[in-house]
């Protein structure tokens, strides 16, 4: 599957060509339309937008046709839902930006997270679902009410989450086995065992394996990269901490001994680090390190390239404290929002949200999820994947699907702040990269004391998000 952008373009939308687009808007603005829609006869059109993937837009577009064809009406008019990509030039988030500027947004959209929700939230541009029943009902339906708190923005819910990668390690099985161990680690005390004895073996068993790494990250150093920091500092963090928050509102309040803790999680690898680009280390013959952060979404290159989960490689849940503690991680995760705009008229707006009800109602909403995860091998966001039998056949088929299920519970998306990429860029800046420059020049097992780096990140997140 081809990795998504993440690049949260923040230009000025009104700086931007209005042709990029096409849509059914009229005018800018950020209030609802009065209730004139743009119905043919009895018919109401409502366009909703996909990410600029084409399995996506297969889905969507199924999804669509089947309703369609149902027939479905509101105050006695038939919807129709029109289903296109969003333009993927230079970001998906910079043409949302530039379509509710230029009032060719649509009234619904996939492909947004809770940090660029955060930013439309901000500004007013969609709709809060906290109040709403339906949306309630969906996440009943989908078993979602331990997850759905996570996606909170201020106390509200503006996103109805779809998807879930949760980002957790992905180990060599065969290497970990060959150093002795049997399973992945859980906790920090068996994860130092594991760097510990990989430095020890390095140059021998290791160097026949033709493993040369402990860690690949080519990221750690570079600031114009900062979402990875979702991946290897959120991630750790989040598990680390029992799943503390970064920011809340205009505050940051980032646990200074939890990130301390996450920096030196990272900082165990010392020089054996990868930090050179390799297209696919996990395609190899033999893969050249021992473990990664895990890329669900090349689940299906790994198969075309004859790799068995859990015979090559195997993931691992995210590193706690003590056996016992919840494996909180990082959700790569994104879902749907409704947009408010003048361009979009009530009817619209209760079309799409009419729409949304269908594919997600408790009679549609497992067989709607079991489509998206055999169209994409993205998991959806449920809480019981590895309970509801309609989805048994593919864990059955994929289990590295069913590991990856385990961890979607624990799974906490992107921080909630339109100063999302400032403030990860300083975090890269101040603290990541000066620290790994330390790291790379420590023996593996041995990370620098990471108090320095984290506190002068702090400082720094503090002043490039505004924050408290």
């Amino acid at each position: 599957m081809k990795r998504m952008k993440r690049v949260v373009a923040i230009a000025a939308a009104a700086a931007m060509t209005a042709s990029v687009m096409t849509g059914c808007g009229k005018s800018g603005g950020n209030e609802p339309a009065a209730n004139h829609g743009e119905a043919s006869g009895e018919v109401v059109s409502v366009d909703f937008w996909t990410a600029p993937q084409q399995v996506q837009y297969n889905f969507w577009e199924s999804k669509a046709q089947a309703f369609n064809e149902a027939g479905i009406t509101v105050d006695g008019k038939k919807i129709e839902v029109k289903v296109q990509q969003m333009p993927e030039s230079p970001s998906s988030e910079a043409g949302i930006q530039n379509a509710i500027a230029t009032g060719t947004v649509p009234a619904v959209s996939e492909n947004i997270n809770r940090g660029f929700a955060a930013t439309l939230a901000a500004s007013g541009a969609v709709y809060d679902l906290s109040g709403e029943t339906w949306f309630t009902d969906v996440i009943e339906a989908r078993k979602m009410e331990d997850t759905i708190t996570n996606w909170a923005i201020d106390g509200k819910q503006y996103v109805l989450p779809v998807y879930v990668n949760p980002m957790i390690w992905q180990w060599n099985m065969k290497a970990l086995k060959a150093l002795g161990f049997d399973s992945a680690p859980k906790t920090v005390a068996e994860f130092t065992d594991v760097i510990t004895e990989f430095a020890a073996q390095r140059d021998t068993t290791m160097k026949e394996m033709g493993v040369t790494h402990s860690f690949y990250r080519p990221s750690l150093t570079r600031p114009d990269q900062w979402w990875d920091r979702w991946y290897d500092f959120q991630m750790p963090y989040e598990a680390l901490t029992g799943g503390k928050p970064w920011v809340e509102g205009n505050k940051l309040v980032l646990d200074k001994e939890g990130a301390v803790e996450a920096f030196e999680l990272i900082g165990l690898f010392g020089n054996s680090i990868q930090s050179g680009e390799i297209s696919s280390i996990w395609t190899e013959a033999n893969p050249s390190v021992l473990v990664t952060i895990n890329a669900p979404w090349e689940i299906s290159l790994y198969r075309e390239n004859n790799k068995v989960y859990g015979e090559d490689y195997i993931y691992g849940q995210a590193i706690v404290k003590n056996d016992g503690d919840t494996p909180y991680n990082f959700a790569d995760s994104k879902g749907l929002v409704f947009y408010k705009n003048k361009s979009i008229t009530d009817e619209e707006h209760a079309g799409a949200v009419e729409f949304v009800k269908w594919v997600y109602n408790k009679e549609n909403s497992a067989q709607t999820d079991l489509d998206w995860l055999n169209a994409t091998t993205m998991l959806p966001v449920r809480g019981d994947l590895n309970d509801n039998e309609i989805f048994a056949d593919v864990m059955k088929e994929y289990p590295e699907l069913a590991a990856l299920a385990e961890a979607v519970p624990y799974a906490i998306p992107s921080i909630a702040t339109e100063k999302v990429t400032d403030i990860q860029t300083a975090l890269t800046e101040s603290g990541t990269a000066p620290y790994m420059n330390e790291v790379m020049n420590a023996e593996p097992g041995n990370a620098p004391d990471a108090t320095p780096y984290v506190e002068a990140a702090m400082e720094a997140m503090k002043q490039a998000g505004g924050l408290e």
